[in-house]
């Protein structure tokens, strides 16, 4: 059995939201202040942030303004990581 398979036998695949929320979520990736580019490429990410209430690990700050916390590679491991 190949791993992708193993792994379908114990995941629940659910959908996050709906077509309503990602144009929701391209509309407001749309606007964001960091790149004002019109991508919303990422809205089935934000999407997903917004309905399990997670955050988003990526160098992108096209995710602030989106109410979508984002930690970049440093900042993640700086916060579990304790000082020493």
């Amino acid at each position: 059995m190949h791993l992708v398979d193993a792994l379908l036998a114990i995941v629940a695949v659910r959908p996050a939201g709906s077509e309503a929320s990602l144009d929701v979520a391209a509309s407001v990736l749309r606007d964001t202040v960091p790149s004002r580019n019109g991508s919303a490429a990422d809205a089935h990410l934000v999407v997903a942030a917004w309905a399990y209430d997670a955050d988003i690990w990526s160098h992108d700050r096209d995710y602030a303004g989106t109410g979508v916390p984002s930690w970049s590679s440093i900042n993640l491991l700086r916060a579990l990581i304790p000082a020493q």
